[in-house]
């Protein structure tokens, strides 16, 4: 190893024990203020600056940064805020429900008026509930429907992203040509369910509405509730 080789490295060995003095000593320089004088860094224009200078710079572009992230954070807490008082004025609408078709309705008008959906398709399964014939756009499903979603079924969560045709086929029918990307919420109570009432699809012309890497927290959510409204509405009586 040449000479020039090794001062390069115990020139670097010394700046690593300088730099974790420093941090381990921060208040150095105002034990020692006589050294802030002698300091130069040099500055974009070519003219040098004091190294209190460069670190009011710094500081102000630090102060910048927060204040964007800042800024970011509460936008995204003022949205999350309406988000939330809608979710909620949807379940109470879904509680006071007092029928199958009144379900199906809020659903349907909430989601296409308060969320911005463009297409919202309720598909139920072997439910034999005598409401579902005034609905043949929500008719019982059975095979072959069934098998295109067998997976998002027994995944018992909320999916994201873009469909397979035959899948926008058998939810969406004469407008599936239409969605862009789609939103699938099994309607089950829980995780660990073993009866799954049927499915929400929210269906929207943008194929950047619904990703795959999104969080689905809220459609599980809606799911859970439906789910439980559904029960109570689906009991047919003897």
């Amino acid at each position: 190893m040449s000479s020039q080789t090794k001062a390069k490295n115990i020139d670097a060995s010394r700046e690593r024990d300088i730099i974790t003095f420093l941090e381990t000593h921060p208040d150095f320089f105002e034990r020692h203020p006589e050294l802030l004088s002698g300091l130069r860094l040099p500055h974009e224009s070519g003219q040098a600056v004091s190294l209190i200078e460069k670190q009011v710079s710094v500081l102000r572009e630090q102060n910048s940064t927060l204040k964007n992230r800042l800024d970011r954070l509460i936008e995204n807490a003022k949205g999350n805020e309406k988000l939330s008082e809608r979710i909620n004025g949807l379940i109470l609408s879904l509680l006071d429900a007092d029928s199958l078709d009144a379900v199906i309705n809020i659903i349907e008008q909430r989601l296409s008026n308060d969320f911005n959906a463009d297409t919202v398709v309720i598909r139920l399964f072997n439910t034999g509930h005598p409401a579902m014939a005034a609905h043949p756009e929500i008719l019982d499903w059975d095979e072959p429907a069934l098998g295109a979603f067998e997976k998002i079924i027994a995944g018992r969560k909320p999916i994201c992203g873009s469909l397979k045709p035959g899948q926008l086929e058998s939810l969406f029918n004469d407008d599936a040509g239409n969605i862009g990307s789609a939103a699938l919420i099994p309607l089950v109570e829980s995780d660990h369910s073993t009866t799954c009432y049927g499915m929400l699809a929210i269906g929207s012309h943008d194929h950047m509405r619904f990703r795959s890497d999104m969080g689905t927290l809220f459609l599980k959510h809606l799911g859970d509730v439906l789910a439980r409204v559904l029960r109570s509405h689906l009991v047919v009586e003897k």
